[in-house]
């Protein structure tokens, strides 16, 4: 047990005191005892060590729900052989003096911090930004025990004045503690000042996501043992959201473990669906609510398109304070323009939106068609068409663009013969034998008779290289192809790639 554990243990027995002075409310003691680790959960190793090497005095945690972070930091606390003081925010903390008395109390758990700042906690005359924070900050800065302060679902507080308390006492971390911020919402601090000065550790969805090996552990522990290739498509399905996961074990343990529970698993299923909603759903708005389902037809979202598709002023505001709010969406470039919604989040919100508003999908879609086809992406346009059901426009799309392909690493989708691959044989001037091909082999088949390699190709398409090997071997597979070489000459013999197309190099991917 370490010290601070040992000192709230005792105040939980005694009652609570501050000093001479007290607090105008209860104090709830539970709220400054960090969480217990459950038996079996995954180690994240790594991380903490990533934590321990870092020496700056911030650490941001923000992840949507179900990623772990109130895990992590109690396992860094648990190996770490630093003091940490905990404070579990609530609603309640919305009173900038209560949040200051919970972050005083555990501070002066690990040392004493002197009778002044309780003092200008207790007195009614006090003001939080002009007495409070001084003493604490002052305080703080002087502790010579380095401690880690955590502060852990900070996303429930949105009072102003808290926040900018919080930003002065960022400022007075002594050399060698810490003060951490969890939440699920990005952090209202000047986190690009921070960033440049070298200030602050940030630690995201990308780095909480489980890697294979941690996932096939999670199941384990959770009672599912499947083969590696099964771990492998769920965590693929997943893309390692350790809620997505302990859900899936729920639901393969539910259906007794039966042959090919494990690939049948999306966001449809009712766990994920219960949980979804009262974790991510519950929080939201009406507007925003109809927002993510009509949108979750998108594979892609940027603002403009939103608007278009919603045919909704506003619409771009919405995705970017969604975005922010970290309601499992995926930023898919660097300038925050591209989003994407997580794989079991989009499948939830599809599965409503065609519960609800089934004939509204074709509308949507022939929208979203329209809008990649005024803005000069014709494979994208020709996706939507095919996807609403309209074959003869989607024909005409083929035929009018499949003589003006450009081939060369930037290109996204199948260019000419490609589109008229996707096209049914009775819309075509021509019926090839050609396979079925999904839409995500069709944008990688093009890329294969480039010289980029899988990495590189996964860069391009704003995907991992893990996936575009996935998405290669299927195409080897559907072309009777055993090599990438094959599966492009194959490709050719069947009009799905121009003669012109590049060869790779050798040994790429």
């Amino acid at each position: 047990m370490s010290d601070i554990d040992g000192d709230i243990d005792l105040l939980e027995g005694v009652g609570w005191s501050c000093g001479a002075y007290g607090p105008g409310f209860d104090l709830v003691p539970s709220k400054l005892r960090r969480p217990w680790l459950r038996p079996g959960t995954v180690c994240r190793s790594p991380l903490i060590g990533r934590l321990m090497r870092d020496a700056s005095p911030i650490v941001s945690v923000v992840a949507p729900a179900g990623y772990g972070k109130t895990t992590l930091l109690a396992q860094w606390a648990e190996d770490n052989g630093q003091a940490f003081a905990w404070v579990s925010v609530d609603e309640a903390d919305n009173e900038p003096k209560a949040l200051f008395t919970y972050i005083a109390e555990a501070l002066d758990a690990v040392r004493p911090i002197g009778e002044p700042v309780f003092g200008a906690l207790a007195s009614p005359a006090s003001s939080v930004s002009g007495s409070v924070v001084p003493r604490l900050g002052a305080a703080f800065a002087s502790m010579t025990t380095p401690v880690v302060l955590v502060l852990d679902d900070v996303h429930l507080l949105h009072d102003t004045e808290g926040w900018a308390a919080l930003s002065v006492l960022a400022d007075h971390v002594p050399d060698g503690s810490r003060l951490v911020l969890a939440g699920r919402d990005q952090l209202p601090l000047r986190v690009a000042r921070l960033r440049a000065e070298g200030k602050i550790t940030e630690i995201g969805p990308a780095d909480l996501s489980l890697t294979r090996e941690e996932a096939a552990s999670l199941l384990r522990n959770a009672g599912v043992v499947l083969s590696e290739a099964e771990v492998a498509a769920l965590h693929r399905r997943t893309e390692g959201w350790p809620a997505g996961l302990y859900l899936a074990a729920l639901a393969i343990r539910a259906g007794g473990s039966l042959p090919g529970a494990a690939g049948s698993f999306g966001g449809d299923d009712r766990f994920v669906s219960e949980y979804v909603e009262s974790e991510f759903l519950a929080r939201i708005s009406a507007r925003n609510r109809e927002f993510l389902t009509r949108t979750a037809v998108l594979e892609r979202m940027s603002g403009p398109l939103c608007e278009a598709v919603l045919d909704r002023p506003g619409a771009a505001a919405d995705l970017a304070g969604l975005a922010r709010s970290n309601l499992l969406l995926v930023p898919v470039d660097r300038r925050g323009q591209w989003y994407r919604y997580h794989h079991l989040f989009r499948d939830m919100l599809l599965a409503e939106l065609e519960c609800t508003e089934p004939g509204l999908l074709p509308v949507l879609r022939r929208r979203a068609a329209s809008w990649y086809l005024g803005n000069g992406m014709p494979e994208e346009a020709l996706e939507y068409s095919m996807a609403a059901g309209d074959v003869e426009e989607a024909a005409r799309l083929a035929g009018e663009f499949s003589l003006q392909r450009e081939p060369g690493p930037g290109a996204l989708a199948g260019g000419a013969a490609g589109l008229r691959g996707r096209v049914p044989a009775e819309h075509r001037s021509r019926t090839p034998a050609v396979p079925s091909l999904t839409a995500a082999e069709l944008r990688v088949l093009p890329m294969l008779a480039t010289h980029l390699s899988f990495r590189e190709i996964g860069a391009e398409l704003f995907v991992s290289r893990h996936t575009v090997r996935s998405q290669a071997m299927s195409l080897y597979r559907k072309l009777g192809a055993s090599s990438r070489s094959q599966a492009v000459a194959r490709s050719r013999e069947l009009g799905l790639l121009d003669s012109d197309d590049r060869l790779p190099s050798a040994g790429q991917g």
